[in-house]
């Protein structure tokens, strides 16, 4: 189902699934990113469920664990993500040692409070397209995410938020990836459906 308006990027506990009728394909970008041709037709039949857990420490950062499950044999992984700009090394079954860094992302503001990134220098691919939504305050409304594999030498810049499509609003993530030794660019938008808690 679409989001409620409950969900927001300051918000995003509980399930939420992969949809595949409104995503792109995501080979293109499997593709740069050296994963085999058996396990990138398992993903293309898998449903990927990604249950959201966002707290904050004590020091008022934002903390968010994402973990993943998929049909089809394919093994289950949990992301996290410190939403202050540090590095997180990330240790990945599918995609290997990853260097993430993820910030808080403000498209409509110039001045954004400190340690907030604005678009600038950002793909309009990855900045176009939202809603856009802030907490209270005139918080953020999306989240900026910069994966770097230093094995395969690609890397993923990544804007999450919400969008409507069809009329009505999703959570949303759109990716760039990219290997540049190689000339290679792959662009996706992965849209979520949100799975309400049983009664």
């Amino acid at each position: 189902m679409s989001a409620p308006s409950t969900k927001t990027i300051h918000d995003l506990n509980g399930t939420w699934v992969m949809s595949k009728t409104l995503s792109d394909d995501m080979d293109p970008s499997l593709v740069i990113q050296g994963i085999p041709w058996i396990i990138r037709k398992a993903v293309s039949w898998a449903t990927i469920t990604g249950n959201a857990t966002q707290t904050k420490d004590a020091q008022g950062h934002t903390l968010l664990s994402i973990a993943q499950t998929a049909t089809g044999g394919i093994k289950g992984e949990t992301e996290t993500h410190k939403i202050d700009g540090s590095e997180i090394v990330h240790s990945s079954g599918m995609f290997g040692t990853q260097r993430v860094r993820t910030s808080w992302l403000d498209l409509t503001n110039n001045k954004p409070a400190p340690g907030v990134r604005t678009g600038e220098g950002l793909d309009p691919f990855l900045t176009q397209g939202w809603l856009e939504e802030s907490g209270n305050g005139g918080s953020p409304g999306h989240i900026l995410v910069n994966v770097k594999s230093d094995k395969s030498g690609w890397t993923a810049e990544q804007v999450w938020g919400f969008a409507l499509i069809d009329g009505k609003r999703y959570h949303v993530k759109k990716f760039i990836v990219r290997n540049r030794e190689q000339d290679q660019r792959a662009d996706v938008r992965v849209v979520y459906e949100y799975v309400p808690p049983k009664p």
